[in-house]
């Protein structure tokens, strides 16, 4: 499973100046809001939960995809996941799943800003992680 962690595109509501953004990350890892910090500015916090629901409206409470443009949202994605050959997301609810070439993943995420802020995750956490 914990392979399949680093290959699943895990996105994280950002809250930034007035507005929000998405970091992009595999589900193996957590982001390391300090180094997010120093590549976008000490504006950068994590969304309230009460703040996510209403950016995505049409998908399941949780289950945010990756795809900032579809929500007219800035993206920024961690180096590690598009390292990966092939990388799954969430497509809106707890059930489906995308998959996509690494080719396509990037051009899914376009202008993107690129960067590392995430760490892997030990391996007694990520490879208990359970889906669906």
């Amino acid at each position: 499973m914990s392979d399949f962690g680093r290959s699943l595109a895990k996105a994280i509501v950002l809250k930034r100046n007035a507005g929000y953004m998405l970091a992009v990350i595999p589900a193996s890892h957590h982001l390391r809001l300090s180094d997010l910090r120093d590549q976008l500015g000490d504006n950068v916090e994590m969304a309230r939960e009460s703040e996510i629901d209403p950016l995505f409206a049409d998908c399941a409470h949780g289950a945010i995809p990756p795809l900032g443009h579809c929500y007219a949202l800035p993206l920024i994605v961690d180096d590690s996941i598009e390292a990966q050959p092939e990388i799954y997301m969430e497509a809106g609810d707890h059930e489906t799943l995308l998959h996509v070439s690494q080719a396509q993943f990037a051009r899914l995420m376009g202008n993107a800003r690129r960067g590392h802020f995430s760490e892997k995750l030990p391996h007694s956490i990520s490879s208990s992680i359970v889906w669906g």
